[in-house]
């Protein structure tokens, strides 16, 4: 499956790389009550993979993306599934996720949250349980989705045609608030660095506190 890509890349970075200070994942997704164009925001994902409900604080909020986008509409606090494929989901299948108010239909957040989950504790992740990662968190984790088709409703279906400009609007609004998060937690590093030394981002009390950009 596509998504289980993302899983095996984010398991070597976080390898790789000691002190993390964010996870951001950006990319397209089908809505479910929502048109092309618009931007979704989770905090709960269903990953088909491992059949965990995973909980967690999204460090992006609507006030983040609403500023940028010229057409559309923001939704955060949303519930997002994770699919193996595209083309193993049909219009009934997705009732039954819309009727459980999941409205956020992608491939790649669940392994991100499995892999995130192995980074915080060592130890594999579990099976159909709900795992609350934002306790423990000791980094930023945000996603941030952006409609590409709305296959519930009839009026674009993937691939159906060009996303546009719209397309274009809610990419670019959605990379703006990433930038300026990861520009804003390395002022905020940079800062605590000329004040003394720290345990670093990874410590229990979580990620560095960040002031906001004007």
């Amino acid at each position: 499956p596509l998504g289980m890509a993302a899983y095996h890349v984010f398991s070597q970075v976080s390898t790789a790389i000691s002190d993390l200070m964010g996870v951001y994942i950006l990319g397209k997704a089908a809505t479910l009550n929502g048109r092309v164009g618009d931007v979704m925001i989770p905090n709960v994902v269903y990953d088909e993979h491992s059949r965990n409900t995973f909980l967690f604080r999204n460090c992006f909020t609507a006030q983040d993306v609403a500023p940028y986008l010229n057409h559309g509409t923001v939704f955060d606090n949303q519930k997002a599934v994770t699919v193996r494929g595209t083309f193993l989901q049909n219009r009934e299948f997705m009732h039954v996720f819309y009727e459980e108010s999941y409205t956020d239909i992608e491939m790649e957040a669940g392994p991100y949250l499995s892999a995130i989950y192995e980074d915080i504790y060592p130890k594999r992740y579990p099976l159909n349980e709900i795992v609350n990662i934002f306790i423990n968190a000791p980094y930023d984790i945000g996603i941030l989705h952006y409609a590409s088709d709305t296959p519930i409703s009839r009026r674009q279906t993937l691939l159906s045609k060009s996303l546009s400009y719209f397309g274009v609007d809610a990419t670019y609004a959605t990379t703006v608030p990433v930038a300026r998060r990861i520009l804003r937690q390395e002022i905020a590093r940079q800062r605590q660095r000329q004040a003394g030394p720290s345990d670093g981002p990874r410590s229990p009390e979580g990620p560095i506190p960040v002031r906001p950009m004007p």
